[in-house]
């Protein structure tokens, strides 16, 4: 279903004038942005919403006009006129945006209407080249490829499961900083009984635009790190992991902060030790168990030497690490710049290349980093 929203505006003519020129432009807190410009003779004009200049519900506009004569001088001053448009079948907004997380919320007018709610990076939805395109492609693709381990189940079986039905509200955390998001919905029915077409999109595709923020460090904290000692731990015959012991001395005994270790080589131009740390602290929540940021174990303070065992990294020998430590708030927010240290692991690296025992396994953030709702389809 296409975007309806068309904005009208009209004016009385002005003495001397042969045209109009117009300006809609969307109101944004930092610099309004631009829709649509142009001219006309007429004493009216209707905006409609297309790809390049899309309309959104929700969202305040400026219109502003100039009457010109003929030769080409302003004969009056420029009018402006604002409208907000209505919130659509499904008022979407974002509260508590952080360079990592939001809270989404999403308000049916139908409260019995099934909807689709999710969040992408903006790129995945601009690759289409409509939002119907978008749905039929990525949507419906993202649940056939999401039901292809269970093909006894249809995919719009998993669709329907994966829909949401009144208001809603979820917290997302796994966004990266400084990043452009949409969180989109859209109305949804289901025929089970007709396989050739069994999902029906019933309201507009609804979007909201946001940018996660830069991350800052809002603590001036900072560590002193020494490695104490490495030891080779049998895991399994012929198998061994090194236990680091890790002397950290933090300028504020207060500061909670998280240990990590990352093998240098899966640091990237791309992927640098701030990336692997914001993927370590999603993946302590979502695999590590991590509920409650303000009273977990995994997290230190005041000076201490610890072991790297004890956090439930297995280190492969004979390998260069980048070992990190930072500042973790209540929130799950990294709130100091990375302390961090080299080290290469005591013992023969060629025992990295043998099938590794359950008690080898090591925290494998990149590789394992995956959402837990179908609402984050990153």
């Amino acid at each position: 279903m296409d975007n309806p929203i068309t904005l009208a505006f009209s004016w009385e003519a002005v003495e001397n004038a042969v045209e109009y020129t117009y300006q809609l432009e969307a109101v944004k807190e930092s610099e309004n942005e631009v829709i649509v410009t142009g001219k006309t003779k007429s004493l009216n004009v209707e905006i409609a919403s297309t790809k390049e200049a899309e309309l959104f519900y929700s969202s305040e506009y400026l219109f502003t006009l100039k009457a010109v004569s003929s030769d080409a001088s302003v004969v009056s001053e420029p009018a402006e006129a604002r409208v907000t448009t209505s919130s659509g079948p499904i008022a979407l907004s974002i509260e508590n945006l952080t360079y990592r997380s939001a809270l989404m919320k999403a308000v049916p007018e139908d409260k019995d209407m099934y909807y689709q709610l999710a969040q992408i990076p903006v790129e995945t939805y601009t690759a289409y080249d409509s939002d119907m395109e978008f749905i039929e492609g990525y949507d419906f693709g993202y649940y056939k490829k999401l039901g292809s381990s269970m093909p006894w189940i249809p995919w719009y079986g998993f669709m329907q499961e994966g829909s949401d039905k009144g208001d809603t509200e979820y917290e997302t955390r796994m966004l990266k900083p400084n990043q452009n998001y949409l969180m989109y919905a859209y109305g949804v029915e289901f025929d089970m009984k007709n396989d050739d077409d069994p999902v029906k999109i019933v309201t507009p595709m609804i979007k909201y635009f946001f940018t996660t923020p830069e991350w800052k460090a809002t603590s001036n904290g900072t560590f002193t790190l020494s490695v104490e000692n490495q030891e080779l731990v049998e895991v399994a015959e012929g198998d061994s992991i090194v236990n680091i012991k890790l002397k950290v001395t933090p300028s504020n005994a207060s500061e909670r902060y998280y240990i990590a270790f990352v093998e240098n080589s899966t640091l990237k131009d791309d992927y640098t030790m701030y990336d692997f740390a914001f993927d370590a602290i999603y993946s302590e929540e979502i695999y590590g168990g991590v509920e409650d940021w303000g009273t977990a174990e995994i997290l230190s303070s005041g000076e201490k030497v610890l072991a790297s065992m004890d956090y439930g990294w297995g280190i492969y020998p004979g390998t260069d690490y980048k070992i990190l430590v930072f500042g973790v708030d209540n929130k799950g927010l990294v709130t100091t710049e990375i302390a961090s240290i080299d080290c290469t692991t005591i013992g023969n690296a060629a025992t990295k290349n043998v099938v590794r025992a359950a008690g080898a396994i090591q925290k494998n953030f990149k590789a394992t980093k995956a959402p837990v709702s179908v609402i984050d389809r990153m």
